[in-house]
């Protein structure tokens, strides 16, 4: 399973099962599709086959189909990732990925037989209080690392001051206010902003039919449940049944950048009062669109980016540090593990080389960023857009670890120590992001 270096055997049980949705859109002139997957994450060695499967089998290019994963931390781990010990890296099968890769393209393919006229309208709806940013900073200005997990009041009140600090931050300006005044209910901390908003693309048939709605909401999956082994989607499951229950179509929920966000609630019934709470938004969302039209673009991009790296230790000094320790192979040592990994990775080169992708539907886009990101990162690209409502999409068809902003690197914590990229990363996805959205705003 994928999610924490914690686990020290493979999963269980299927508490609930994980889906793919796949949408594919077009306007006569482009077509492209959207894949949401509930995985950890999308890393090229799924998403590139996919593309080339889906370009072998349709008319849609390979670099229009954009692959996202919801980030769940119950999921499978579909790539031997570097922070495994090795007894659970060899139970990560090729066979799973092959077949995976198959049936998402068969999902694309059927999509594609399925069109059908529709309209669409566009809406930004707002889910306060469930989610928070989990990077407090003390008073020295560096980041408080005991706050991955509070008690639902503590949660709240940073969540509230985050939320406030996100309505600083002005349309068409450069940035917002990043810390709030000192919490009193999290000893005095200073809370980091949040991302409460909740775009979504209403889609209907000619009759006016519900179809589909695309939801995008920045809150890391990791509620959790009764059992650390067994597999389930997280609370996105839960949002998608709360919609599809009240509007009578699905949602396909994608991730937004929540690389610092998390959950108020943990445990117990949480994935419900998460999940419920954001499908509850999706559907006011949905109700509060006035107008839903047939004559809109769509449009397809990509832009490749090389991201600058941070000073990461030499191959022999990560090997060193991991010998060094007293179980290389224990939960304990998955940090180290996971240094080697980088290091061995990234060995003799200059950057990480990545991909940016865009997506318009009418005066909705979307921005794919290839990572875990931070959410001022996403924020920055809001402001900026030309259009209505713009959604980010984070860990989209790439996946190069955490993407933290260049404060985040001087405020220290586990977000820009457990990734590769640099300081330079954030300019450019904002900058990459921007230039796609003028692109396809024509």
């Amino acid at each position: 399973m994928a999610g924490y270096g914690a686990r020290e055997r493979p999963s269980e049980r299927i508490e609930i099962p994980l889906t793919a949705q796949a949408v594919v859109l077009g306007d006569g002139e482009s077509l492209g599709a959207l894949v949401h997957c509930d995985l950890i994450a999308i890393g090229h060695e799924l998403a590139q086959p996919v593309r080339e499967l889906v370009a072998e089998a349709t008319d849609i290019p390979g670099e229009a189909v954009i692959l996202s994963a919801s980030h769940t931390h119950w999921g499978p781990e579909v790539r031997p990732a570097g922070y495994l010990p090795d007894h659970l890296r060899a139970c990560v099968w090729p066979e799973y990925i092959e077949q995976l890769a198959r049936k998402l393209a068969g999902a694309v393919s059927e999509a594609r037989g399925n069109l059908r006229p529709a309209r669409v309208g566009w809406a930004a709806g707002w889910a306060g209080q469930i989610s928070y940013n989990r990077r407090p900073v003390k008073a020295d200005g560096q980041v408080d690392g005991s706050c991955f997990r509070l008690e639902p009041e503590q949660a709240q009140a940073l969540s509230a001051a985050g939320a406030a600090l996100r309505c600083q931050w002005p349309r068409g300006g450069w940035g917002g206010p990043r810390l709030s005044s000192p919490v009193p209910e999290v000893r005095g901390l200073r809370a980091g902003v949040t991302d409460p908003e909740v775009p979504i693309l209403r889609i209907e048939g000619e009759d006016g039919q519900p179809m589909l709605c695309l939801v995008n909401f920045a809150c890391h999956p990791v509620c959790g449940g009764e059992e650390f082994y067994w597999i389930s989607p997280d609370y996105p499951h839960f949002a998608r049944q709360a919609f599809s229950q009240t509007i009578g179509a699905p949602l396909c929920f994608s991730l937004g950048c929540a690389g610092d966000q998390v959950p108020a609630w943990r445990g117990g019934d949480s994935r419900q009062r998460v999940g419920h709470s954001l499908g509850a938004a999706a559907v006011t969302a949905w109700h509060q669109i006035q107008e839903c039209r047939g004559d809109v673009r769509v449009g397809f991009a990509r832009l490749d980016v090389t991201l600058p790296l941070k000073e990461i230790p030499s191959v022999d000094e990560a090997r060193a540090a991991l010998a060094s320790h007293p179980d290389p192979n224990g939960p304990g040592a998955a940090s180290l593990r996971n240094q080697l990994s980088l290091a061995e990775k990234y060995d003799g080169k200059e950057g990480i080389e990545t991909e940016v992708c865009a997506l318009r539907v009418g005066e909705w886009a979307a921005v794919g960023l290839p990572g875990e990101i931070l959410t001022e990162i996403g924020l920055q690209i809001k402001q900026r857009s030309p259009f209505a409502v713009t959604a980010v999409i984070s860990l989209a068809n790439h996946s190069v670890g955490y993407v933290s902003t260049a404060r985040a690197h001087e405020e220290g914590g586990y977000e820009p120590t457990w990734s590769a990229p640099g300081p330079g990363a954030e300019r450019v996805l904002v900058d990459a992001g921007l230039e796609l959205l003028e692109r396809l705003g024509g």
